[in-house]
């Protein structure tokens, strides 16, 4: 079979939905959020810095932490998306998120996302979080594309992609409606056949 060809059983696999995954790297430990993290959650999207280049508005209270941390809980448990709380193995406190969602199975396509408490920007947490969740969906959920979708002017998350091996593919013009203004979105992906070379 040329690896243009796809049939029918060439589907993401989802059987990670099953038990909630937990991953590692070097320094990270990538697990399942809780409503034990509430403060470490709160802390991230609380930041206005953190929600510049995002579609939310920074979150006020604790209720709204405890909102988002169930709908992590809810759309894994309708295989929308996976998101885990990115923890330092020395201390196991939640620093930051990470995501594999808007799954298309036609395509094995995926898209990541991610997002740090400030206070961790700057220390490679990014980028060595992108790569763990690169090989997952390439070794385990079977992907043969896994996008980025960046708001244009937020340099510092195109170099975290660019240095896990994503190559900018464009710019697309007024694709994304921000904070109710349209932005440009910068579009990056890495492939199977890339990341197996």
């Amino acid at each position: 079979m040329t690896s243009g060809n796809v049939t029918e059983e060439m589907k993401i696999d989802k059987s990670c939905f099953n038990v909630f995954p937990q991953l590692e790297s070097e320094n990270l430990i990538f697990r399942e959020v809780n409503s034990q993290d509430v403060e470490d959650i709160f802390k991230i999207y609380s930041d206005p810095e953190v929600a510049k280049y995002d579609w939310y508005y920074p979150i006020t209270t604790k209720d709204e932490a405890l909102f988002i941390i169930n709908r992590y809980k809810r759309e894994f448990e309708n295989k929308e998306e996976i998101t885990w709380g990115v923890a330092r193995k020395d201390d196991k406190k939640i620093l930051g998120y990470c995501c594999l969602g808007s799954f298309n199975d036609a395509s094995r396509r995926s898209e990541i996302g991610y997002g740090f408490n400030r206070d961790e920007w700057n220390k490679g947490y990014a980028t060595e979080a992108i790569k763990v969740l690169v090989k997952f969906g390439f070794d385990i959920m079977d992907f043969n594309r896994i996008e980025a979708t960046v708001t244009l002017g937020n340099d510092a998350s195109v170099r975290a992609l660019n240095k896990a091996n994503f190559l900018q593919e464009g710019i697309v013009r007024e694709r994304s409606i921000m904070k109710g203004k349209f932005e440009d979105d910068v579009i990056l992906a890495i492939i199977k056949r890339d990341y197996e070379i």
